[in-house]
């Protein structure tokens, strides 16, 4: 199934925050072996992750996510 970027995102931050049972993790990748796992361009993938902060949905700091949904 052809998955968005933020499709792809939400689900892989979803599934991190359920295996820590916390909304606020680590993810073991920097932006660019994140990008590689989901096999998505890495600047398309800050811009995504940059609206998903910007509509309150995350909160990050380098690889610490914080899920608000």
């Amino acid at each position: 199934s052809q998955k968005t970027i933020r499709d792809k995102l939400l689900t892989y931050l979803s599934n991190e925050s359920l295996k820590n049972k916390n909304n606020i993790f680590e993810i073991p990748f920097n932006r660019q072996e994140l990008a590689d796992y989901l096999n998505i361009d890495r600047s398309a993938m800050s811009f995504e992750l940059s609206k998903l902060k910007t509509e309150g949905l995350i909160n990050y700091k380098k690889n610490k996510f914080k899920l608000n949904v």
